[in-house]
C-alpha cells in the first residue's frame, strides 16, 4: 500500500466518474430523512485557490458524513455567472484582439460572457473533482441558465407584489471605472489620501437679522457657519447646512469676522485651524433652522436644517448637506425638501450644470475647487488625512455616493421587511454563536437594497414603461409572463424582441394606455447578489429538485464574508418573499492566509496554487489542511504547516499498513465469537468504540479540528504505541491458526473497517483505497458510519487492561528503563519482571499473557514492595527472542521455544 498519492490520486477519480460512486452513494439514501445541504455559488472567473479549497471540502466532508449517517444528502453544486468581472473580463479579451466592443449588439457581448463564463465552470468543475468532492457534477445550478434566470424573474415578481419594490432617484456607491451602481456587498475598504478643508458659508443679512443675539455681537461682521469636509468635489451639490437640534453653537470673533461651531468642537476647531478668538455668543442649533446662507462658489443659497446625524466625534457640527452624494444627506434632505442635485455624469465627471469645472473628473476637481475657495476668503484650513474610504470590489477604485434613478427593495417599507429578518435571524442556529450578531448589526444598519445595475451581463429588470405617462409596469403577472417567455426562449429576447412582444395580453397603465408598442424596456440588470440570493428559490424550491432537496435548507455554509453577501441577500429575498428564512443553520469559515497570517495575492507572491500543491504532495494532505485547525477562524497556509499535516498522514497510512499488512492470510469466516476475543483485543476495540464517538461528535458539532486531533491521537498512541507493538509478537510468532492470532487479526480487520468508514468524509482517496485492500463490498462511501452494538464484557475486559496498564506496565517500563541505562539489559525481552504482590490482585483476571503485555520474557509476582528487573534465565529463542529454560528441549528445533515450535510445525 504505497502512498503516491499525486499518482494514484487522478486515477481515483476517474473510477468514482466511472461507477457513478455519487450517484450511488445517494441513491442508497433515497428512502431515509432528508438534511438539506445548499451549496452556495463560486463565481464562474479564473481558477479555484486555496479559499475555493476550504470551501468545497468542508462541505464535503458534511455531505459525505450525512448520508454515511443516517440521511439522504444531495450536492447540487452552483455556480454565479453574471456580472461586472466577467463582463470586464470580455472587454479586455476584446481589447487584446483589437476589437471595437461598442461595434457589438448587447446580445453579442452577452453570448462571449456566457461562453466565458462556461469555460472557468468546466474547469473549476474538474478542480474539485481533483480535490476528491462528491456533487451531482453533471447537473449544476448556473444562474445564466435560462430556467434559472426565468425563476429570478418571477422572484423579483413575488417581492414586486408585496409592493417592497419601487423605483427612486437616491445616493448610492457608484463606481466610475465601471459605470456602475453599487451594492454594499460589493464595497472593499482601504486606505485612501483624501483633502480635508474647513469652508465657511456666511450667512445672509436677512437670516442675520433672525439672530438678535448673533446680530449684536457682530456689530456689522459678517457671520459665517463654518463647515468641514474631506470631499471638497461635492460642494457644487451643496444645497444645505445641516446642524444638531441638541447641540449649541458658539460663535467665535476673530478680529474680523464671526465664526460659528458646535460649543463641543470649539476648543478643537481652533487648535485645528490656528485661529483665535473669543465666544461671544452661543445659541441653540434650533435657532438657525430655515435660515440661509450663501453658497461659496455658486450663485444658490443653503438651507440651514436639523439633523441628529450630525455629531462631535470630528468636523464643527456643522455639516455640508449635498442630497444627491450621501445617505444622510438625502434623508434630512427629503424632510426639508432640498433637490436630489448629484451633477455628476456615470463616468464621474461633472456635468455642465458646474460651471468651470464642467468634464472635470471629481477627484479631479478638489485641487481646482480648493483653489477658487482661496481665491474668494472662504477657505480656514486645508490638510491631507489618510482614512479608510470605500472602493469598487473589482476595479479596486474609489468610489462615490451619486444619486441615479435605481431600483430599490425597501427595508423599511409597507413590508418591513428589516423588522422580519431581524425576527427570522433569531429562529436560525448560527455556528460560530457570534454569526447572529454579525449578521444582526448588518441587516439593521443597512440601506435600502439597490438592485438595479447599468451593465449588459446579468438579468434584465423585466419592467415595462409607459412612454405617455411613465408609468412602470412591474406588476407579479407581467413578471411571471416574462419569466415562461424566458423558460423557453432565453432572456436574450429581451434585447431581441420589442416591448410588446414580451408584455402580457391586457397590460395597462395609469393613465389608461394599453397599446403595447406604447411602452419601453428597462435597460438596467440585476444586481448579481439578487441572482445568487433567490438560489433557495431557483433551486431547493424547484419542481424538479424535490426528490432530491426541499425548502428550507438545513445548512448554508460559506465564508465570514457571507454574512454581508450571499447569506444576507438570500435572508431578505427568502423573507420577502416566502415569508422565513432559507435555512435552519448557517455555518462560516475564515479565510485562508499566508504563514504570517497576511492575505495572500499573486501581487505579494503569497499564493499557493491548490492544483498544483496536489499535483506535488496530494489532495488528501489538502483535505487534512482543512480540518487540522478550527477552521471558523481565519487558517494559515505554510509549508511548515505542510510538513506537519504530512506527518500526520504518514502516522495515519502507517497505522493502515500495519492492519492491512498483518491480514493477508485472514478472512471474515475466521472471526472468533464475541466471547472468544482476547483481552488485549478486546481493550483495542473498546478503544475504537470510543474514538467512534469522539468522531461522530466531531462531525455532528461541525468540529473537525477535534476529529483530527482524536484520530491522530488514536493512531498514535492507542494503536501505534501501545496496542500494536503489544500485537507484533502475537502477529508474528503465535501459530498461524491460534486462537491469540486470529483474534487479533478479527479485531484489526474490525478496526480497520470502521476507520476507513469513519474517515472517510475526510480522508476519502485514502479511505477508498483501504476499503479496496479490506475487500469490502462496492465503494467506501456506500458503507454506513460504523456503528457496534454493544458487548457484554467488553467495557470491563478494557477496563481490567486499563488498570493493568496504569498499576503495572507504566512503573515495570520504568524500572526496566532503569535496567536498561545501567546496561543491565538492552531490549526489555532480556529481562523478567517480579512485581509486588499488593499491588498486583486483579492480574489473575485478565486473559492474557502478561509477559507479552509488557514484552518481557518473563513476569511474576514478587514478594517485595518493590518492581524489581533482572536478566532473564534461560536460552534465547531463535524466533520470538524470549529467554526461556524449554529453549533446546525440542531436538528437532534446539534454537526454539515450546510455543515457536508449534508455530513452524503448523500447530496452534
Amino acid at each position: 500500500m504505497k502512498a503516491s498519492l499525486p499518482q494514484r490520486e487522478p486515477e481515483q477519480v476517474k473510477r468514482w466518474e466511472a461507477d457513478k460512486t455519487y450517484a450511488r452513494m445517494a441513491e442508497l439514501r433515497r428512502n431515509r430523512p432528508m438534511f438539506v445541504f445548499h451549496d452556495g455559488p463560486p463565481y464562474a472567473n479564473g481558477n479555484i485557490h486555496l479559499g475555493h479549497t476550504l470551501n468545497k471540502v468542508l462541505k464535503d466532508i458534511v455531505v459525505k458524513y450525512k448520508n454515511m449517517n443516517g440521511f439522504h444528502t444531495e450536492f447540487i453544486p452552483g455556480w454565479d455567472c453574471h456580472g461586472l468581472p466577467i463582463e470586464l473580463g470580455v472587454e479586455k479579451k476584446l481589447r487584446e484582439e483589437k476589437k471595437d466592443k461598442n461595434s457589438l449588439s448587447k446580445v453579442d457581448i452577452r453570448k462571449l460572457c456566457k461562453e466565458y463564463a462556461h469555460s472557468f465552470i468546466d474547469k473549476q468543475r474538474e478542480q474539485f473533482k481533483r480535490l476528491g468532492c462528491f456533487a451531482d457534477w453533471a447537473n449544476p445550478y448556473l444562474t445564466m441558465s435560462d430556467d434559472y434566470v426565468a425563476n429570478i424573474v418571477r422572484e423579483l415578481g413575488r417581492i414586486s407584489k408585496t409592493g417592497n419594490l419601487y423605483k427612486g432617484n437616491k445616493p448610492v456607491y457608484w463606481c466610475a471605472t465601471c459605470a456602475t451602481a453599487l451594492a454594499d456587498a460589493e464595497i472593499e475598504y482601504a486606505d485612501h489620501s483624501s483633502p480635508s478643508i474647513h469652508v465657511k458659508f456666511y450667512l445672509q443679512d436677512t437670516s442675520l437679522k433672525k439672530l438678535p443675539a448673533l446680530n449684536d455681537a457682530a456689530k456689522r461682521k459678517k457671520v459665517a457657519l463654518v463647515i468641514w469636509t474631506t470631499t471638497p468635489w461635492t460642494l457644487p451639490a451643496n444645497l444645505g447646512i445641516a446642524l444638531n437640534p441638541e447641540f449649541e453653537y458658539a460663535a467665535i470673533d476673530t478680529g474680523s469676522e464671526l465664526l460659528v461651531v458646535a460649543e463641543g468642537l470649539r476648543e478643537k476647531f481652533l487648535a485645528d485651524t490656528g485661529l483665535s478668538g473669543k465666544k461671544v455668543a452661543t445659541l441653540k442649533g434650533p435657532e438657525f433652522e430655515n435660515l440661509e446662507a450663501d453658497h461659496p462658489f455658486m450663485k444658490r443659497t443653503s438651507l440651514i436644517i436639523l439633523g441628529e446625524h450630525v455629531t462631535l466625534e470630528a468636523g464643527t457640527g456643522a455639516v455640508h448637506t449635498a442630497p444627491g452624494h450621501g445617505v444622510d444627506d438625502y434623508k434630512v434632505g427629503r424632510k426639508y425638501g432640498l433637490d436630489v442635485l448629484a451633477p455628476v455624469n456615470a463616468y464621474g465627471k461633472f456635468t455642465d450644470d458646474v460651471p468651470h469645472w464642467a468634464g472635470l473628473k471629481v477627484f479631479e476637481a478638489n485641487k481646482p475647487i480648493i483653489e477658487a475657495l482661496t481665491a474668494s476668503g472662504h477657505l480656514i484650513k486645508v490638510n491631507q488625512i489618510q482614512h479608510s474610504y470605500p472602493h469598487c470590489w473589482r476595479c479596486n477604485k474609489p468610489v462615490i455616493f451619486r444619486a441615479t434613478p435605481q431600483w430599490f427593495i425597501g427595508m423599511d417599507g409597507p413590508t418591513k421587511l428589516r423588522q422580519r429578518a431581524s425576527e427570522e435571524i433569531k429562529k436560525v442556529e448560527w455556528i460560530p454563536a457570534w454569526g447572529i450578531n454579525r449578521i444582526q448589526g448588518m441587516v439593521e444598519g443597512r440601506p435600502d437594497w439597490c438592485i438595479s445595475r447599468q451593465r449588459v451581463w446579468g438579468v434584465p429588470i423585466t419592467v415595462f414603461y409607459c412612454n405617455k405617462c411613465d408609468d412602470a409596469i412591474s406588476s407579479q403577472e407581467s413578471f411571471e409572463h416574462v419569466a415562461k417567455i424566458f423558460d423557453q426562449h432565453g432572456p436574450n429576447v429581451w434585447y431581441e424582441w420589442p416591448a410588446e412582444k414580451l408584455m402580457a395580453p391586457g397590460t395597462k397603465c395609469k393613465c389608461g394606455e394599453t397599446d403595447t408598442t406604447h411602452f419601453r424596456k428597462e435597460t438596467d440588470i440585476l444586481d448579481v447578489w439578487f441572482d445568487s440570493g433567490v438560489s433557495h428559490a431557483a433551486v431547493l424550491a424547484a419542481p424538479k429538485n424535490q426528490s432530491k432537496v426541499h425548502w428550507p435548507a438545513d445548512l448554508y455554509l460559506e465564508g465570514s464574508d457571507q454574512h454581508r453577501g450571499w447569506f444576507q441577500t438570500s435572508l431578505l429575498t427568502a423573507v420577502e418573499g416566502r415569508n422565513a428564512a432559507p435555512f435552519k443553520r448557517v455555518l462560516t469559515h475564515g479565510f485562508v492566509n499566508d504563514k504570517e497570517g497576511k492575505k495572500m495575492s499573486k501581487s505579494k507572491g503569497n499564493v499557493t496554487d491548490p492544483l498544483e500543491f496536489a499535483g506535488k504532495n496530494g489532495a488528501e494532505i489538502l483535505r487534512l489542511w482543512v480540518v487540522i485547525e478550527d477552521y471558523r477562524n481565519d487558517v494559515n497556509f505554510s509549508m511548515e504547516t505542510v510538513d506537519r499535516i504530512s506527518e500526520s498522514y504518514r502516522k495515519i497510512r502507517n497505522t493502515f499498513r500495519y492492519i492491512l499488512g498483518n491480514l493477508y492470510d485472514y478472512d471474515a469466516s475466521m472471526a472468533p465469537k464475541d466471547a472468544e476475543f482476547c483481552d488485549l483485543d478486546h481493550w483495542a476495540l473498546y478503544r475504537t468504540e470510543q474514538f467512534l464517538e469522539k468522531l461522530r461528535n466531531a462531525y455532528e458539532s461541525y468540529e473537525f479540528h477535534l476529529a483530527y486531533h482524536a484520530l491522530v491521537n488514536f493512531c498514535a498512541v492507542d494503536l501505534s504505541a501501545l496496542y500494536f507493538d503489544i500485537l507484533k509478537d502475537r502477529l508474528y510468532t503465535s501459530p498461524k491458526n491460534s486462537k491469540e492470532r486470529r483474534s487479533s487479526q478479527a479485531a484489526l480487520h474490525k478496526i480497520g473497517v470502521a476507520l476507513a468508514a469513519g474517515l472517510a468524509p475526510i480522508l476519502s482517496f485514502t479511505a477508498e483505497e483501504v476499503w479496496g485492500f479490506l475487500k469490502q463490498k462496492g465503494s467506501v462511501f456506500e458503507a454506513d458510519f460504523p456503528v457496534w452494538a454493544p458487548l457484554a464484557g467488553r467495557e470491563a475486559a478494557a477496563k481490567r487492561l486499563d488498570l493493568f496498564f496504569e498499576t503495572v506496565r507504566e512503573p515495570a517500563n520504568k524500572a526496566l528503563e532503569t535496567a536498561r541505562a545501567a546496561k543491565e539489559i538492552g531490549l526489555s525481552l532480556d529481562a523478567e519482571v517480579l512485581f509486588p504482590h499488593s499491588k498486583a490482585l486483579e492480574l489473575e483476571a485478565i486473559r492474557e499473557d502478561l509477559s507479552g503485555l509488557l514484552k518481557v520474557s518473563r513476569f511474576a509476582v514478587g514478594s517485595g514492595d518493590q518492581v524489581v528487573v533482572k536478566r532473564a534465565t534461560g536460552n534465547k529463542c531463535a524466533r520470538c527472542w524470549r529467554y526461556l529454560p524449554e529453549v533446546g528441549k525440542t531436538p528437532a528445533h534446539p534454537e526454539l521455544c515450546g510455543r515457536c515450535v508449534n508455530a513452524v510445525e503448523g500447530q496452534s
